[in-house]
């Protein structure tokens, strides 16, 4: 009855919610996505599984400046690509016809105009390499700053679901429980 109930929930919050032009893209599961999709040719991208967009991060696939400066009004429009696993942090920008391959963190701000290889941590305007994921893991084990989510929010991005304020409050309250017992953070 509760997965009934789960799935009829799920299929108004997409319909209302889920915005258009999100259903022209190409993206595998576990597609959480609050960026800004370019909305006239949302068809020429194509996102992987296991993708997360934090808010304000924008992903496009053409360029409209070309409009002043050329003859009969032309634009630029490329394929935009992304593999699996990545993340894209808060107002980040991935510009048209780049390719983000797997295991990739953006960071927020950063603007990628090159091809980003698999496996790394890019920031910067433009985007530069910084190191590996698997490094940046380990400077953060490093520094003690890599904490557990909780079991609330682990359920809503396993299962699409919205992130409530409720799971945010969650969230901080298991990261300070944390902190309290790792550092003696007050």
């Amino acid at each position: 009855m509760m997965r009934k109930i789960f799935l009829i929930f799920k299929f108004y919050y997409y319909k209302i919610f889920y915005p258009k032009f999100y259903r022209n893209i190409k993206h595998g599961k576990n597609f959480r996505c609050q960026a800004g999709i370019d909305a006239v040719f949302p068809e020429l991208i194509e996102i992987g599984d296991n993708f997360i967009a934090a808010p304000g991060s924008k992903i496009l696939t053409h360029d409209a400046s070309l409009l002043l400066f050329t003859d009969n009004l032309k634009i630029r429009a490329q394929k935009t690509t992304i593999g699996n696993s990545v993340f894209l942090g808060e107002c980040s920008v991935v510009m048209p016809g780049v390719t983000i391959n797997d295991n990739v963190i953006v960071g927020a701000g950063s603007i990628v105009t090159k091809d980003i290889p698999a496996n790394s941590v890019v920031a910067g305007n433009p985007a530069k390499l910084i190191c590996t994921v698997d490094a940046y893991i380990e400077k953060c084990k490093q520094c003690g700053i890599l904490y557990d989510v909780s079991e609330n929010f682990q359920n809503a991005l396993n299962n699409g679901l919205p992130i409530t304020i409720d799971c945010m409050k969650s969230i901080r309250e298991k990261v300070y429980q944390q902190m309290e017992i790792c550092n003696g953070c007050k």
